[in-house]
């Protein structure tokens, strides 16, 4: 169980010398009468060894620089503009299912238009053409208007 305890102690003395090197330049190791080790800011009542510590100074972070925190600030604003965008996207959407668009209206009948020139009859050289236009504004009423 005592080992357990010095375990312990040492590990608490150890953290608290990691916290206080920080700020500390020197800490001293002492030799305890019981044959434990412990560190310390303060000098030993007996034997004891100086150990000069440096400080670490900071941690490697720095706040962005101002350049840096507007482009940041414009990169969030973008985001929630979009967010804001795509909100009202599918809000128009939702209302655009209850009655019909008149550029979808346009599109679904000119769509009519090519397929009742494709079942009634075409030159050759329009064929092609009208295929392209059939299949494109069935893409697009696929697309927009669905």
């Amino acid at each position: 169980m005592t080992c357990i305890y010095r375990r312990i102690a040492l590990s608490f003395l150890t953290l608290s010398v990691a916290c206080y090197v920080v700020a500390a330049e020197s800490i001293y190791r002492c030799e305890q009468p019981g044959g434990t080790v412990s560190f310390q800011a303060n000098e030993c009542k007996g034997a004891g060894q100086a150990i000069s510590v440096e400080p670490i100074g900071h941690s490697g972070w720095t706040a962005l620089r101002t350049g840096e925190k507007q482009l940041l600030d414009g990169y969030r604003e973008r985001d929630r503009a979009r967010v804001q965008r795509r909100k009202e996207i599918a809000a128009a959407r939702s209302k655009k299912d209850k009655v019909e668009t008149p550029a979808c209206w346009r599109k679904r009948k000119n769509l009519e238009k090519v397929k009742v020139k494709l079942r009634r009859g075409y030159k050759a050289s329009e064929g092609e053409n009208l295929r392209r236009k059939r299949d494109n504004y069935e893409e697009y009423l696929e697309k927009f208007c669905s």
